[in-house]
């Protein structure tokens, strides 16, 4: 064997230095929290009685919602593998069952019985949803496609102009899930300025969070955030318990 030896021309030099620096400047603009969540994982949310992603994305929900009291946009990854060069289509997270989920759970009037049907309800708009988008039967890729076809210098539609439209568009959480027990970790960041890139994994018996945001003027604090979801998460499953304890029959 005879070892090749590569040239590189200056000008390659430069560019790969330039990108390095233009790296590590985007790097610098962000903070990240990673957050190992052990007190449990896969394996308890099924005894639970709850989807595990579904489970995930109410605690993602929850904590946003502690942290900032109120919903906003959420986009979730949905595989549409089944068909021929599918990809993905946006699960919308948030629902009016997920608005009321959060609302309940951070009202301390409500008991534990109502808690748990809201969060049953949360649950299961999520899966039906995300059922959907991956048949096909999700909204934002064919909107996407019809916006793909406006001809230049065409009109846009009434509903790509209406400001709920952005607004509903605007990504103020971005998540996604990979999950292995083999997989130590993975992120992105967010898509928004003001917005937070939560990449998460589930494992049998611990839930882990990466979540990423701008430090800009927007006051996003990414630490802040993997504590209310962990609250979030350490609640939910509290509240369920509790209320199968309360309606379990007495003796």
């Amino acid at each position: 064997p005879e070892a090749l030896r590569f040239v590189t021309p200056p000008t390659v030099v430069r560019a790969i230095e330039q990108a390095a620096g233009r790296f590590s400047k985007v790097v610098g603009q962000h903070q990240l929290r990673v957050l190992q969540y052990e007190a449990f994982g896969k394996d308890e949310i099924k005894k639970l009685g709850f989807s595990p992603d579904g489970f995930v994305q109410m605690a993602i929900q929850l904590g946003y919602f502690k942290m900032y009291g109120k919903s906003r946009a959420t986009y979730e990854a949905a595989a549409t593998r089944k068909f021929l060069h599918g990809r993905t289509e946006t699960c919308r997270s948030v629902s009016n069952e997920s608005v009321a989920f959060c609302r309940a759970f951070e009202d301390n009037a409500q008991g534990v019985q109502d808690k748990l049907a809201a969060l049953q309800a949360a649950v299961k708009t999520h899966g039906a949803y995300a059922k959907a988008c991956s048949e096909g039967k999700g909204v934002d890729r064919h909107l996407l496609g019809l916006r793909l076809v406006l001809r230049a210098g065409e009109e846009k539609p009434e509903i790509f102009q209406d400001p709920a439209y952005a607004r509903s568009c605007h990504w103020n959480l971005s998540t996604s899930q990979l999950s292995s027990e083999h997989f130590e970790g993975w992120g992105f960041s967010e898509v928004v300025p003001d917005g937070y890139g939560i990449a998460y994994t589930i494992r049998k018996d611990a839930l882990i969070f990466h979540i990423a945001a701008m430090q800009n003027e927007f006051g996003l604090n990414s630490d802040h955030l993997a504590h209310y979801i962990k609250e979030a998460a350490t609640e939910m499953r509290a509240t369920v318990l509790a209320a199968k304890l309360a309606a379990a029959p007495k003796l």
